[in-house]
């Protein structure tokens, strides 16, 4: 049996920090008598009207989703473990538009089983998830596939949340930095700087994260006809994606000191 359960509650923003500040929240009371049975008293479902939440959060709350949502009891032989819970996820986004890392809740499951069995599995799965032309936040529960019959779990379900922003074109002015550059030799480069033009999630880009950028070129690969090499983007924040450096090419000037 679970020791938590995750809520999600609706309630005006005053209340929902006023519950809040009864963290630690006193453990729920579950009366079994009360709850609906399924598979001969093995599995006891969940539902709001079953449970007085009010004792924990100290006020009335409508709950719209219980995970789990079903407590299973089965005689627990062999081994037990817990692992990730991961979703075969394809997120494809409108013009103009990307998502954050999506938040599973739960994102790991315990397991039990024969040894066997169990100890071959590192990871649980849900149902698929395809979503397209996205331009608005999204929440899905989804069912949790078991790999085998006699592979037990602690919950049935998970839920995914995706948070779907606006993309921000921005620009910078960065400078160019030679790598395989030799001690005897000064390499000059012109212009010494670019323009860079990345996108990034609304509200998503710090002015301070420009330190993270590095454009870069390679001194040994110059183009002997143009003395010109490429230019190109060696590091960057984890949150942009890179559209443009202009110009794409400069010019090289080794000198011997």
């Amino acid at each position: 049996m679970p020791q938590s359960l995750f809520v999600q509650v609706k309630a005006s923003g005053l209340k929902l920090c006023l519950i809040l500040l009864n963290r630690p929240f006193v453990p729920l009371e579950v009366d079994f008598n009360n709850l609906k049975t399924i598979n001969r008293n093995q599995s006891y479902i969940l539902s709001s009207g079953d449970i007085d939440f009010k004792k924990s959060f100290k006020f009335e709350t409508l709950v719209k989703h219980i995970s789990p949502d079903t407590l299973y009891f089965a005689e627990k032989t062999g081994y037990q473990k817990i692992v990730p819970i991961k979703i075969p996820l394809s997120i494809k986004c409108k013009a103009g538009y990307g998502y954050r890392q999506p938040v599973i809740s739960p994102n790991l499951i315990s397991i039990w089983g024969d040894t066997v069995l169990i100890k071959k599995i590192d990871t649980i799965y849900t149902q698929p998830l395809n979503l397209t032309e996205m331009d608005r936040d999204v929440s899905e529960n989804l069912q949790i596939i078991k790999p085998n019959k006699d592979v037990y779990t602690t919950v049935s379900e998970t839920n995914v949340k995706i948070e779907i922003l606006k993309l921000i074109e921005q620009t910078l002015i960065l400078p160019v930095n030679a790598i395989n550059q030799q001690n005897n030799k000064q390499v000059n480069i012109f212009p010494s700087k670019v323009k860079v033009k990345f996108t990034s999630l609304q509200n998503s880009f710090d002015m301070k994260d420009s330190s993270l950028f590095r454009i870069a070129v390679n001194s040994e690969k110059i183009n002997l006809t143009t003395k010109k090499t490429p230019v190109f983007l060696s590091a960057s924040p984890a949150n942009i994606t890179l559209m443009s450096i202009e110009p794409k090419e400069v010019e090289i000037l080794i000198i011997k000191k």
